[in-house]
């Protein structure tokens, strides 16, 4: 098919939604279907294939406000002369860029609602779009997706959509060439890694670092606290919480990494507390790794361990604390046996799988 693919927002490759639209698009070449995609202006399109063609948003659309406004109202106004090029059009972030209408046929992906979960998560002016323009339009896209079952029934609850419009893709994950993964009779040890964007409240790094805190000295010192992450909204709360921690010295920021595969292969212990996720891919991809985990109860979260990782409370330190004492703790059988459901529960999630979806909702 002839897919003209919308990967504006990219957040420069650093966010779930850059990942999210990177895969969908390999995955969619791979499988021969002729792409063009949309991009913000000036991006690096080196994360994408390089014989994909590639249409760039006009230059004054570099500021997030007005890259909303071209991309709901004059987007559609460019499709529309060009309609015949293609054979559907795909929205990879849909709970931030909408169309006022849909020329083409359109599958919309929505990966998470967390302004409805989280309140200040966003200035008012765009908590107002987010909550009153952006669904509004968004209902219009012939097909919509959702990458988990708590995102489907967050927009049947806030968005108000039928649940027979809105189809569960889950996201996929794919391990890089080459890669082994850990033994589930290895020796535990090592440090307690989240990988996550450096942003508060949502991402609940206080708590955990609060959390950490309360661990013996010795437990927490056999068990650094490792945040990898790019700084966003008030990661400078983040940084005093730490700076404030008995463990302080044990608590690193490694900022934003590019490669994780170093950081997967020093980590003991994977723990994923935000307070609300749409799906949470590092959590698929600590499971792969063999790597075993602790997450938050709520959201997509719990949905996507299963029964694999220990889950607690996010908005409760003393429960993120004894999930953290429990995990590192754990039994070497007990942790064999998690291990091992991690890794099959993990090849549950396939790019392919999704990006076929996609395709077959738009042939419908």
């Amino acid at each position: 098919m002839r897919l003209l693919v919308s990967a504006i927002p990219y957040d420069a490759g650093k966010s779930g939604i850059s990942t999210y639209t990177r895969e969908v698009v390999r995955a969619l070449y791979s499988q021969g279907h002729e792409l063009t995609i949309l991009c913000e202006p000036g991006l690096d399109v080196k994360d994408f294939p390089p014989l994909s063609h590639k249409v760039f948003a006009p230059a004054w659309t570099r500021r997030a406000p007005l890259s909303m406004l071209w991309h709901l109202f004059f987007l559609p106004l460019w499709i529309r002369r060009r309609k015949d090029e293609f054979d559907g059009f795909i929205i990879c972030a849909a709970n931030r860029r909408v169309c006022f209408s849909y020329p083409l046929a359109t599958v919309a992906t929505v990966h998470d609602l967390a302004n409805f979960h989280i309140p200040g998560k966003y200035s008012r002016s765009r908590m107002f779009y987010l909550e009153h323009i952006l669904p509004l339009f968004a209902k219009k896209a012939q097909r919509l997706v959702a990458v988990s079952g708590a995102t489907k029934a967050d927009m049947v609850k806030f968005w108000h959509v039928r649940e027979d419009d809105v189809t569960v893709l889950y996201n996929g994950f794919t391990l890089p060439q080459g890669f082994t993964a850990r033994s589930p009779d290895a020796q535990p040890g090592g440090s307690i890694v989240y990988v996550s964007r450096i942003e508060h409240p949502g991402k609940n790094h206080v708590r955990l670092i609060e959390a950490y805190g309360r661990l013996p000295r010795e437990l927490a010192s056999a068990h650094p606290l490792v945040l990898a992450g790019a700084e966003w909204k008030d990661a400078g709360k983040v940084h005093a919480a730490a700076e404030a921690s008995p463990h302080a010295d044990l608590i690193k920021f490694t900022g934003f990494i590019d490669d994780l595969g170093a950081l997967w292969r020093e980590a003991g212990f994977f723990v994923f507390p935000s307070l609300f996720e749409g799906f949470g891919l590092p959590l698929v991809e600590a499971m792969a790794r063999g790597i075993p985990c602790a997450c938050s109860n709520n959201g997509s979260l719990g949905e996507i361990a299963g029964d694999v990782a220990v889950t607690f409370d996010p908005y409760d330190v003393e429960s993120i604390a004894s999930a953290l004492v429990a995990l590192v703790a754990e039994s070497q059988g007990d942790r064999a046996s998690r291990i091992k459901r991690g890794f099959v529960r993990a090849r549950q999630f396939s790019w392919t799988s999704h990006a076929k979806g996609i395709v077959e909702l738009l042939r419908k």
